[in-house]
């Protein structure tokens, strides 16, 4: 079944309305004239109503029926009523606008910034390379040479030899 509304959907939609409505629905759009054992005052209601509502996809229609219950309990709404129940309903659509203003940030937050960045890489490299950050001077190397005991099983004068070569090699 297609989105827009055509001449099936619009003969249902005006069924539903009077099924909703009951006999106001032909009272409002009647003239009594009968051609082809229809009214042509419904037939041309179905007409402007059909291209009042091209512009709504079947479902946004479907709903809005649903909410005429709330909004009109007695008398079936106008076209002009129903397109702004259809209108309620449409999703919202975002566009961007270049008139925004645009947000410019200072040098010295910028500066904060890259160098906030450039910490979170490096911390997040030396975990990924199974790095160990410690302090500077003897406490720093206390941790290293605990850690290296505990990685060498007991053979740590040969887990520091291999560490210090990997380390001059990486530096080099």
């Amino acid at each position: 079944m297609s989105d827009a509304m055509d001449d099936v959907q619009i003969k249902r939609l005006f069924m539903l309305l009077h099924g909703m409505y009951g006999n106001s629905v032909l009272d409002k759009y009647r003239i009594g004239q009968v051609e082809d054992g229809e009214d042509v005052g419904m037939k041309s209601a179905r007409q402007v109503w059909l291209n009042g509502l091209r512009e709504f996809p079947q479902p946004v229609v479907l709903k809005a029926l649903a909410k005429c219950s709330e909004k009109h309990k007695t008398f079936p709404p106008t076209l002009p009523e129903f397109r702004d129940i259809c209108k309620s309903l449409m999703p919202r659509q975002w566009t961007a606008s270049n008139e925004a203003p645009r947000l410019e940030m200072s040098e010295a937050l910028r500066s904060e910034q890259v160098e906030r960045a450039r910490r979170a890489i490096a911390q997040t490299r030396l975990q990924r390379e199974g790095g160990v950050q410690t302090a500077d001077g003897i406490r720093g190397l206390h941790v290293l040479i605990a850690k290296a005991v505990g990685h060498a099983g007991g053979d740590e004068a040969a887990t520091l030899l291999r560490l210090d070569a990997q380390r001059s090699a990486a530096s080099a």
